[in-house]
């Protein structure tokens, strides 16, 4: 359960498997007001950002807005180890 975290990140590595399914960039969630899966920037990742921040009715707007923030997804990549610290830091500052 997400109380029971007490500052952690839960990465689920059973999700990054041949057969699992999980929910894609842009897909609707099936949510009371129809949640998207959107990409955010590191500068958006705040206490008290919620799923409920980005639904259908806003979703082509940001896009519109931020352009497609997944894109460079199918690019180089990450550093995996930099994406980690930056995480860690959001985290230590709540």
């Amino acid at each position: 359960m997400i109380s029971n975290r007490k500052g952690k990140m839960y990465l689920d590595f059973l999700q990054n498997r041949p057969g699992a399914t999980i929910a894609g960039v842009y897909s609707l969630r099936p949510k009371p007001g129809a949640t998207v899966s959107m990409p955010v920037t590191w500068d958006e990742v705040r206490p008290g950002l919620t799923m409920r921040d980005f639904t259908i009715h806003n979703a082509i707007d940001r896009l519109k807005e931020t352009g497609d923030l997944f894109s460079g997804v199918l690019g180089q990549g990450i550093d995996l180890a930099i994406t980690v610290q930056k995480a860690q830091s959001v985290f230590n500052s709540l």
